[in-house]
């Protein structure tokens, strides 16, 4: 591992020496800032819809619902996975006509939070094997896995497809967060 970062300083060293280097690091960098922003914002969207839907069920009450969402929906402890696990059994438990209405929203949650963790966490390979085939319809991004260097390909194509698949999903969680604001506004004039 030593070995691998001293590669990676000694690229970041030779930006001041070599221009054509420089240019090709700069053009990889803003492809992953393309590639892995557009998805993260709408990861983060997604996480505070769910986190909305879980605080109206509870705080009807616009002051308690900002306090509840303070202090248990933007704590740190309290994960992306967490709140799908909360809304899973928001679902099942109190909504179960929207459970059946939408029966795949958890499962497409859980996709989005697993690609969200790859693109947040793994590094962007920006070795001189990968720079040297100067693609500029995707990035590799690098993890180990059992002790071994692993890359995965992540392609404009890929993205948009799931930004796509994102932005249906957004559609889906606004569907379900109005049902809920509706209901427990309803519940809470009785």
């Amino acid at each position: 591992m030593v070995e691998w970062e001293s590669e990676k300083m000694a690229e970041v060293k030779k930006l001041d020496e070599n221009s054509a280097l420089d240019r090709q690091l700069t053009r990889l960098w803003k492809q992953a800032r393309d590639v892995r922003g557009l998805f993260l914002e709408q990861a983060i969207f997604i996480e505070n819809l769910i986190g909305d839907i879980i605080s109206w069920h509870f705080c009807p009450d616009e002051d308690r619902r900002n306090l509840f969402f303070s202090l248990i929906i933007n704590n740190p402890d309290f994960t992306f996975s967490s709140k799908i696990k909360v809304l899973r059994q928001l679902l099942k438990l109190c909504y179960p006509e929207l459970d059946k209405k939408y029966p795949e929203v958890i499962k497409e949650l859980e996709k989005v939070i697993k690609f969200r963790n790859k693109v947040a966490h793994r590094m962007l390979d920006s070795s001189e094997q990968f720079l040297a085939k100067k693609l500029t319809d995707r990035i590799q991004l690098v993890y180990f896995k059992d002790g071994q260097e692993k890359h995965e390909v992540v392609t404009v194509k890929d993205m948009q497809e799931r930004l796509k698949a994102c932005s249906r999903l957004v559609l889906t969680i606004v569907d379900i967060q109005k049902e809920v604001i509706q209901r427990v506004q309803v519940k809470d004039f009785k």
